[in-house]
């Protein structure tokens, strides 16, 4: 067997074409290298000369590039310094609006709170969904006219609950109905029970308490604190409670502990008994998990709980080391902020070790740290006897005089808790942060960091106020709301392909960057990284010194600007550097700083005003359009009869993108989009598009007139292309033959666009993947359409107009491949010729694109057939059958 490799671009073409040559035992005659040479390269520029010809006749590109060219545009000069003053007032103003609602409720609750409740409630655990309904703004069912109740399983006294007031309920009612977009309100209290609104039927009954979530412990505790979790795992801890050991509830117990923590603060886990074991840490970066305190974010605490889970319980009990090592995480975690510093020591027994050493130790290493460090100790079982009694207890005062260690200076006193019950232990080790309440302390709302909704909303962020009543804290009232809608007009800023906006928070943070993951788009909670991760242009850590300081300015810099060739942890990326001018501006009410992008001398470009022909617009929805007679099955999706195109508008398209997305679609909308599209006089009013979108919409129906009629014949391949589509930067999407797509379909954020963008001017190809619809395993190949010139002549540094596409199935992809009687594998195509030659195409990434393997056995144009769902065909490797490449970062600042 030989193999032969053979690189081509035709046109820009963007793939490598392979050939495996094999010679059967059978065959005598041995054919050239001259003669494997000259094969290799027929194949590869006939292959090309296929692709170049489908991309002409069947996708139309040249010809709609063409077109383009004759459009006009119209140049518009813009102040990046109004922009960001508009986007940054904006985004006060939203906050604003939102901490208003939640002073409103905070207020009715101070008013309300001992008055008798007049509201029926219902517990969220017990609710019957017949006077529920699904909303599209909750991804859920719910009642928008009732609030309900959760009692936690760990409630102190949960035959005594506080039930709310119906002056609540009218507030959150009155909070939704004027901002539509919020999400859940509620209240946490003091009992363990959680009051939400609006009403729906919960999952989490028998695990969830409000008083052990960050926006609860946050608000209640407004500085961010570094804490060290000490656990004893001595041989005593194998003592039995019921099914468990003591040791599996002082896990879980420490597992509560990290879960009630915000990314603000600083965490570190030791574990003791005859030794100290303390996580290892990944290589790269173990001082953040074996001699400092590590950031409480998802990823580190997550970490921490799988090193917990690993621990198990072996010989004796020496405080004094577990004492050294956790003071060492403190002090090397000093930075001069203002923290609250707090070791948690848990332990069953008494120390094996000296306990005048023991107070040394803490006397000593709290001094180098200005005696600013508290300490809680938690006895149970021999600890929760005298003698335990008396050192713990000598430990949370921090006076060993009963151990001839008086103390020295004022040191801030913690607290020993007793644990007679080991079931109550989760409930006490949780509840830690009460130590830090201050009652008088003037309390102001807390923007928790971005995290992953339970409910499917994507990213949102938690603003809580605690309810404080004759110096008594009552409980914690929150509000819920989508990053989407907080941040939509950054998210879906539009200024050309190179220019952007992100925004950070105050320790420098990203919290939204073109780089991260679309709010809507992450299905885990986020990883935060430091903005000079991903801002890596020259002289930026002015720019990053500034916006940290809550500072607002200007400065030119080379920027560099990273692009996705496709799917990230398969296809890699491309950069491109160019001339900026960044601009930035603090969002002083909470704590954000913004900063706009833009090419230097930077000029917005759009087409000029086109005039509809009055009839032709197609709204996706298909459902909610009076065509029944017209529609047909496509595969598995509904289609219409006449072959038509429709469109259909991503989020960005909108003015108000979050609305869109919360809000149902109605037939009553659909006909108003269809009015505003085909009227040709200006006069139906605009139902909510941004300026720019009718005439995109207007221009991609010219698409349209270059694509084969659904139902021609004389192509031949009508049936192995099932789609062809265009889609623009602004979120307009048609496709032939129309038809239905998810409301969260985005084409920009689709690997096809961001590949072709990623190698502007030339044909490239996606690997194999299986489609929505099923047409089965298709591959997609896609091109940019750059904005129009009238010469006609494009550089790939023009700003591209949009991007086309069509999908292929894998058995015309390989058609193409063998149609010229080189490379054949025992097809059953009876129009190729028959050869001992077997090729495959991979792209420059190394993944394999066209195989014989590929191909689906059946190739009838059944569309009820089930098209290779026995095989894997996704991002195979060349290095092996079916491999995947490792997403793989590296942060040393996260």
């Amino acid at each position: 067997m030989l193999n032969l490799r053979m690189d081509f671009k035709l046109a820009g073409f963007l793939l490598y074409a392979l050939l495996t040559f094999l010679w059967m035992t059978d065959i005598s005659a041995v054919v050239s290298l001259k003669n494997v040479n000259e094969q290799s390269r027929y194949v590869a520029e006939n292959f090309a000369k296929e692709l170049l010809h489908v991309a002409s006749e069947e996708l139309g590109v040249n010809k709609l590039q063409a077109y383009y060219d004759t459009l006009k545009y119209i140049e518009t000069t813009k102040n990046g310094h109004l922009i960001v003053e508009q986007l940054s007032e904006t985004l006060e103003q939203k906050f604003r609006e939102r901490l208003a609602a939640l002073d409103k409720l905070a207020k009715i609750l101070h008013q309300s709170y001992n008055s008798e409740s007049t509201a029926e409630i219902e517990n969220c655990c017990d609710l019957t969904t017949e006077t529920h309904e699904e909303d599209t703004r909750f991804r859920s069912k719910v009642n928008v006219k009732k609030f309900c109740l959760q009692v936690s399983p760990d409630s102190p006294n949960p035959k005594n609950i506080t039930l709310l007031h119906n002056s609540v309920l009218r507030q959150m009612i009155a909070n939704l109905e004027s901002i539509p977009s919020l999400k859940w309100q509620y209240f946490g209290d003091e009992n363990g029970v959680s009051t939400t609104f609006p009403s729906t039927l919960k999952q989490d009954c028998n695990v969830y308490d409000p008083r052990y979530r960050p926006w609860y412990v946050v608000a209640s505790t407004p500085l961010p604190k570094n804490i060290v979790v000490v656990l004893d795992t001595s041989s005593s801890m194998k003592a039995k409670h019921g099914n468990e050991t003591v040791l599996d509830l002082a896990k879980l117990a420490a597992k509560t502990v990290l879960g009630t923590l915000s990314p603000s603060d600083k965490v570190a886990f030791i574990s003791f008994a005859a030794e100290v074991e303390i996580p290892l840490g990944k290589s790269y970066a173990s001082h953040c998990f074996s001699d400092h305190l590590a950031d409480a974010v998802p990823s580190n605490i997550a970490y921490l709980n799988s090193h917990i889970d690993e621990r198990e319980a072996y010989g004796s009990t020496f405080y004094t080391d577990a004492l050294e090592k956790a003071f060492m995480f403190l002090k090397n975690s000093e930075n001069g902020g203002t923290r609250d510093k707090v070791i948690l020591f848990l332990t069953d027994g008494i120390p094996t070790d000296s306990k005048q050493m023991v107070m040394n130790t803490i006397q000593q290493r709290n001094e180098e740290l200005n005696n600013g460090v508290m300490i809680i100790t938690y006895g149970l079982g021999a600890a929760a006897q005298k003698e335990g009694r008396e050192i713990l207890t000598s430990m949370a005062n921090q006076d060993g005089t009963l151990y001839g260690v008086p103390p020295r200076g004022q040191v801030r006193k913690g607290q020993y808790i007793e644990i007679q019950n080991p079931d109550e232990l989760r409930t006490k080790m949780a509840l830690y942060y009460a130590l830090f309440f201050d009652s008088r302390t003037k309390h102001s709302p807390k923007v928790s960091v971005p995290y992953l909704d339970a409910w499917g909303l994507g990213l949102i962020t938690t603003v809580s106020l605690p309810i404080v009543i004759n110096g008594q804290l009552k409980g914690v009232v929150g509000l819920d709301l989508t990053m989407i809608d907080l941040l939509e007009d950054v998210l879906y800023l539009q200024k050309g392909e190179l220019s952007y906006a992100f925004i950070i928070d105050d320790r420098g943070r990203a919290v939204l960057h073109p780089l991260l993951p679309s709010p809507l788009d992450v299905f885990e909670d986020p990883i935060l990284i430091n903005i000079t991760d991903i801002e890596r242009g020259a002289d930026f850590e002015q720019v990053y010194t500034s916006m940290t300081k809550g500072s607002a300015g200007t400065k030119d810099l080379t920027a560099v600007r990273t692009f996705s060739k496709g799917e990230w942890s398969l296809e890699g990326r491309v950069t491109k550097t160019f001339s900026a001018t960044y601009y930035w501006k603090p969002i002083e009410v909470i704590g954000y700083s913004l900063c706009l992008v833009l090419t230097k001398d930077f000029k917005q470009i759009d087409l000029a005003s086109l005039v509809s022909s009055g009839d032709d617009f197609l709204y996706h929805r298909l459902d909610l359009i009076e065509r029944n007679s017209d529609l047909c099955r496509y595969y598995n999706t509904s289609s219409l009869r006449s072959g038509r195109s429709t469109v259909k508008f991503a989020a960005e398209a909108f003015t108000d993108p979050s609305r869109y997305l919360d809000t149902e679609e109605t037939a009553g909308r659909v006909r108003h989009y269809t009015k505003f599209m085909n009227d040709r006089i200006g006069f139906v009013p605009n139902p909510g598009f941004k300026s720019d979108i009718r005439n995109n919409v207007i221009a991609t129906r010219q698409a349209e007139k270059y694509w084969p009629s659904f139902h021609r014949l004389d192509s031949g391949i009508q049936h192995w292309i099932p789609w062809r589509y265009i889609g623009t930067y602004n979120g307009v999407f048609r496709r032939i033959p129309g038809g239905m797509n998810h409301k969260l379909y985005s084409p920009s954020m689709r690997p096809w666009f961001k590949k072709a963008v990623g190698n502007p001017a030339k044909l490239t190809f996606s690997t194999p993947y299986l489609d929505a619809f099923g047409a089965g395993y298709v591959i997609t190949l896609s091109q940019t359409i750059y904005e129009g010139r009238s010469s006609g002549v494009h550089a790939e540094t023009d700003r591209i107009a949009a991007v086309m596409g069509a999908d292929f199935t894998l058995d015309y992809a390989y058609h193409l491949l063998a149609r010229h009687g080189i490379c054949n594998s025992d097809s059953t195509d009876e129009t190729l010729e028959k050869s001992d030659i077997r090729c495959f195409v991979m792209d420059n990434s190394g993944f394999i694109v066209i195989h014989a393997d590929f191909r689906k056995p059946d190739s009838s144009c059944d569309n009820n057939s089930s098209h290779f769902s026995h095989k894997n065909v996704e991002n195979v490797h060349i290095t092996g059958k079916f491999g995947f490449r490792r997403i793989c970062f590296r942060l040393l600042k996260v």
